[in-house]
């Protein structure tokens, strides 16, 4: 088709002002516009169901590199320097080997993403194809695409977690098995990776072979035990199950430890209290800190005899008396306490006023209300669950988007559910890192080890594909689980859905009531044992000055 004398303008000035590849853009934005306007003259439904499978095709894989592509950043920003990384000697194998288990880690992070952003890519979906349903910018957006979204990422979740996760961590710890020929080398760690991954998964095989037996007796058989893909939806329940669980304990402790976290980030109000005066005061101690200790390490590298030996000995905060060797460390302990406060201290004078008044309450605030708002979605879910209103979170295999709202107020709706997911996603990785054996794998910048980014992206990989799980459980969203997420037979369970819901409300408000009321828990405690004490003192003195008095008394009648 020839260009009309507007476009041909337009590729004039585009020729002028904009380069090569902006210019390339814009006829095809041109192109677009103008296919999208004229009518197809064959309506060769092969021919449309192909393009819509490249397109498709397309955004998937545009939307899987974006996803990489920031996963492997951000794990370049945690992972440990090269010259540190026990797995990154000099030579080239083990560099292959460590290039290979770092991409894979990106990989399984990226799905990870994905699954914790089904929801709300599909809420969102749904509430602009409700808005604008004849729009001609969102025809690619459409129910195959979101169908097609959540099939990758449940086979995509599975795969990360029993062939590539584990593939990364075997293939760091190979060292190559002596009966295939050479000791060493790419080629032999690799055979042994594979064999044991292989011995790995026949044992995961069996392990579900049996728990289904046991579960569905009839339905037992030797055809059963050949027919490996029967065994994906079974293996996805039981993980999904684990997820939901770690969910459920990990969430409500991140909603109480949410609050400290931002409480010690954020810069509290500072009405009754003179910044500068308490900024140079822990200036001037840190001065004297860092001068006691340079005369300290001074003292060291004289002889013995020649050394100033302290009139009284030092003692700590608890006031026991420091040994040989601990004044070094007692100090440097007391600078770097005194060196974070001045640093806090000196952003606090910096910050806006607005900020310091503001800041605070608005932030404590919005984390109550969505704290708030979830509990009061489970009880509502609850409630409606028992009254017949609601069914249980079972998935269904067709959904029909845009037909209707899924929530009553609109948009406002959909922005709190998408904000509520957020929030649910982070408390339980707040929650998860509180817990004492999982804080020894935190991941630190510049210094977590390759092993302990691949157990950080299995777990990753397990909360976020329970995530759309738990939203549906506790009824935060009212969109349905779709493709393999909605196979999961435990969904149907009335007593574990009530349950579930139970714990976590009990469990949140029980976290939080412990976090707002610790204070005054603990000056309760303290003057009712001050209390005690002094009454058991005084009752005792009393007791002891009794006869002391008698006998005097009876002494002077004597007299």
């Amino acid at each position: 088709a020839q260009l009309s004398e507007t476009d041909a303008a337009l590729l004039s000035v585009s020729q002028r002002f904009l380069p090569q590849f902006g210019l390339l853009c814009i006829v095809a934005i041109i192109a677009g516009i103008r296919m999208s306007e004229e009518i197809l003259s064959d309506n060769d439904l092969g021919e449309e169901e192909f393009n819509n499978g490249v397109r498709e095709i397309t955004i998937l894989v545009l939307m899987s590199l974006i996803l990489y592509a920031g996963s492997y950043v951000f794990l370049s920003l945690f992972k440990r320097l090269d010259i540190e990384e026990e797995f990154l000697p000099n030579c080239w194998d083990d560099q292959i080997v460590y290039k290979t288990s770092f991409f894979l880690c990106a990989f399984s992070m990226a799905v990870s993403v994905g699954a914790a952003l089904l929801l709300p890519i599909s809420t969102i979906s749904n509430e602009i194809l409700h808005k604008y349903p004849s729009s001609w910018y969102i025809k690619w957006l459409n129910a195959s695409l979101i169908h097609g979204i959540w099939n990758l990422i449940f086979v995509l979740s599975n795969l990360s977690l029993f062939v590539c996760l584990p593939f990364a961590y075997l293939f760091c710890e190979s060292e190559g098995l002596q009966f295939f020929g050479n000791k060493k080398g790419l080629l032999a760690r690799a055979k042994e990776t594979i064999v044991t991954l292989i011995l790995f998964s026949l044992i995961i095989l069996g392990m579900m072979y049996i728990i289904a037996a046991l579960l569905d007796r009839d339905k037992d058989s030797i055809e059963r035990i050949l027919n490996v893909y029967s065994y994906l939806p079974f293996l996805y329940s039981c993980v999904s199950f684990l997820g939901v669980l770690m969910l459920l304990i990990c969430t409500p402790i991140g909603f109480a430890r949410l609050f400290t976290i931002v409480g010690d980030l954020v810069i509290k109000p500072t009405f009754m209290r003179n910044l500068e005066e308490e900024f140079y005061q822990a200036k001037f101690e840190e001065d004297s800190l860092r001068h006691k200790l340079n005369v300290h390490m001074q003292q060291l590298q004289l002889p013995i005899d020649s050394q100033s030996i302290p009139l009284s000995p030092l003692r700590n905060t608890t006031g026991n008396r420091l040994k040989n060797g601990q004044l070094m460390s007692y100090y440097q302990r007391n600078l770097s306490a005194i060196s974070d406060k001045r640093e806090n201290l000196a952003h606090a004078c910096n910050a806006r006023v607005w900020t310091r008044i503001l800041g605070y309450p608005l932030i404590m605030i919005s984390l109550l209300l969505l704290t708030s708002i979830s509990l009061i979605c489970v009880v509502n879910n609850v409630g409606q669950i028992i009254a017949g209103f609601r069914s249980l979170p079972l998935g269904q295999n067709t959904v029909d988007l845009g037909m209707t709202s899924l929530s009553a107020l609109g948009v406002l709706g959909v922005v709190i559910e998408v904000l509520q997911i957020g929030y649910l996603f982070l408390t339980s990785l707040v929650g998860l890192y509180t817990i004492p054996l999982i804080r020894r794998i935190r991941p630190e910048i510049g210094k977590t080890s390759l092993t302990h980014l691949i157990l950080n992206c299995g777990l990753f990989v397990v909360l976020s594909s329970a995530l759309p799980l738990l939203c549906k459980i506790l009824g935060i969203s009212n969109f349905d689980l779709l493709g393999s997420f909605s196979e999961v037979k435990w969904l149907g369970n009335l007593y574990i859905i009530l349950f579930y819901n139970a714990v976590f409300a009990v469990s949140a408000s029980l976290c939080l009531f412990n976090k707002f009321t610790a204070r005054v828990r603990q000056e309760i405690f303290r003057r009712l044992s001050l209390y005690f004490s002094t009454f058991i003192e005084r009752k005792g003195l009393s007791v002891v000055t009794t006869p002391v008095t008698a006998v005097a008394y009876g002494s002077l009648k004597t007299e």
